[in-house]
């Protein structure tokens, strides 16, 4: 403890600094259970909290939906917190909160001993306040936040040659998140060609990532090269509606960037993370929360530019311009952040899931319920029940034999489509079962007006 207490003596300024992002940070990113109650995150909030509510039968446990053998250390991380004396969603929703708070002291670390604290600190309180990282935060992109905190923490140790960490980092980052793992062996490969003296080293750590990330997602990147799939998250547009804070301060970096001491990780990973979403490759929306961490320092060191100028031309007009310039950047930024928190809402409401919860109580754990693609995730998230939905999870239907039952009048053609699925089957949703399985077979029993038990007999 003394050599701990002699370290933060020594760098209580940098303790101060940290401790303030993180507190900072932390308020912030409480802000959606003060507007919203209990369960105020996106679509993926279901398929975490069902690995963390599954029975215990291994270390790491049984894959699910969302953490499959891809996500091998998310996976040891929330099995480790199982054994705290917390609740499902403490754990859920603490660890995700954790990793935005941990992140902008992260950026601090990584920014002071190449270009001071200033830009470090202004940094972290640029991706604090940024509406992307807000979005990704309401979205419940649980891995793509623990894979920013392993990114850049790779990025501090290959700059300061840890070799040892950096191994374990690319290993850790490979089975963490897809994205970010692509988004860190293409940022190798931009670090390959300007570190020539360092190239082998840099070669082998992008043979030992791609390799241990190629063991559990081999098929599906053949199917994303293919396919060019798409992700859910913001779009161009809103991208850079969000991204305009940023963007009036960026270019004063950009224009003395070689008179800036940049880290080479950093331009690396910046010409990667703009260039990707340009190219629209497979899941380009995703790559926007790295985009905005890249657009958000250089806009750190274009603020910190602009304030070193106004401290040596005082009561000058550029002094004032700067001024202006640094009051609206931020003006913008904490107002593009408060526009985002109030319009976001729950996909469910608190209503909703509670009475999920009661319909779990109302079926057997090996039953199979059949909802809406909406709602899918948190059924899955707040049942034990297989969940089924048109296109996800325990549906084994195509789109053209979904499209035959919306527009068929047979509930002869509707018994035998619901008779693919495992029984015993309940069929479950807060709108229409029209909207979902067509109008319903007499055979349907009614157990509540929002829940159907399959019980027609095969024709």
């Amino acid at each position: 403890m003394s050599s701990v207490r002699a370290y933060l003596y020594h760098h209580r300024i940098d303790a101060l600094i940290i401790g303030g992002l993180a507190l900072a940070a932390l308020i912030i990113h409480l802000v959606p259970f003060m507007l919203y109650g209990q369960h105020p995150f996106g679509y993926d909030t279901g398929f975490y909290r069902r690995y963390l509510i599954e029975p215990v039968v291994s270390f790491p446990n049984a894959i699910v939906p969302g953490l499959g053998e891809d996500a091998l250390v998310p996976r040891i991380i929330l099995d480790m917190l199982r054994f705290l004396p917390l609740s499902v969603d403490v754990i859920l929703y603490g660890s995700f909160i954790a990793f935005f708070v941990l992140l902008p002291g992260i950026l601090y670390v990584y920014l002071k001993q190449p270009a001071g604290r200033l830009t470090g600190a202004l940094a972290g309180i640029f991706v604090t306040l940024s509406s992307v990282q807000y979005a990704a935060l309401s979205f419940m992109l649980w891995k793509n936040a623990w894979g920013l905190i392993l990114l850049f923490v790779a990025f501090i140790c290959l700059e300061r040659r840890l070799l040892y960490a950096v191994v374990f980092l690319d290993i850790a980052i490979a089975l963490s998140h897809k994205t970010t793992a692509v988004v860190y062996i293409m940022t190798l490969f931009a670090l390959a060609l300007s570190w020539r003296g360092r190239r082998k080293e840099i070669i082998m750590h992008i043979a030992l990532t791609a390799l241990a990330f190629a063991i559990p997602n081999h098929g599906e990147v053949v199917a994303a090269v293919r396919f060019a799939p798409q992700a859910i998250f913001i779009e161009w547009q809103e991208f850079l509606s969000a991204s305009i804070p940023f963007l009036l301060l960026a270019p004063f970096a950009l224009w003395q960037w070689r008179s800036l001491r940049m880290p080479a990780t950093l331009i690396a990973f910046a010409t990667v993370v703009v260039l990707y979403p340009i190219a629209h490759l497979p899941f380009y929306q995703r790559i926007f929360v790295f985009a905005d961490l890249a657009l958000a320092v250089f806009a750190a060191y274009g603020a910190a530019l602009l304030l070193a100028r106004m401290r040596h031309r005082p009561h000058t007009l550029a002094h004032y311009l700067y001024g202006t310039l640094l009051c609206i950047a931020i003006g913008l930024l904490a107002g593009n952040l408060w526009s985002e928190a109030r319009r976001w809402e729950p996909p469910l409401s608190a209503e909703r899931i509670e009475r999920i919860e009661e319909i779990a109580r109302l079926v057997p754990l090996d039953a199979t319920i059949l909802t809406t693609s909406d709602e899918a995730p948190w059924f899955q998230g707040w049942t034990h029940a297989h969940i089924a939905a048109p296109g996800l999870l325990h549906d084994m239907h195509d789109l053209e034999q979904w499209m035959a039952l919306w527009t068929s009048t047979s509930t002869d053609k509707q018994i035998a489509f619901l008779h693919d699925f495992r029984k015993p089957l309940y069929i479950s949703t807060g709108s229409s079962f029209e909207y979902l399985i067509g109008k319903p077979a007499p055979c349907l029993r009614a157990i509540a007006p929002d829940l159907l038990y399959f019980e027609c007999a095969k024709k």
